[in-house]
């Protein structure tokens, strides 16, 4: 039986909301509801984004969220003289990715499949097999 229907929320905890919300909004993710110093809420389709006070920095966690981009070359080049980035977005078999810092010290990723690509590959393999 399953008893999980869907992610429901990720929440990212931040020492600072005010700057964090400001952060989020860069991407243009719809802010749903921002309680001050308390909490804020943002739509990622299905999903929500909760952004949550910490009494700490995150100290470079790695968070595992992944946001999917349509053009991540794009937003890359909109926003690097705002956001850390950790590098260049790099091409992979499944698509390009780039790692950021939220100023909380949350790492991020962000991601623009490549479906093609994936495609190919998993042809070649049925066909060794």
């Amino acid at each position: 039986m399953v008893y999980v229907k869907k992610l429901a929320m990720v929440i990212i905890m931040v020492p600072n909301i005010e700057q964090a919300v400001a952060f989020y909004a860069l991407f243009g993710l719809r802010l749903r509801f921002h309680l001050k110093d308390a909490w804020a809420e943002f739509s990622l389709g299905d999903t929500k984004l909760g952004i949550c006070p910490a009494n700490n920095p995150a100290g470079d966690r790695r968070t595992g969220i992944v946001l999917e981009v349509e053009d991540l070359y794009g937003v890359y080049a909109a926003l690097k003289e705002t956001v850390i980035f950790l590098g260049e977005p790099k091409k992979a078999l499944h698509g390009i990715m780039v790692s950021f810092r939220d100023p909380g010290g949350n790492i991020l990723d962000l991601y623009q499949p490549t479906p093609e690509k994936i495609g190919n590959f998993l042809n070649e393999v049925a066909q060794k097999q």
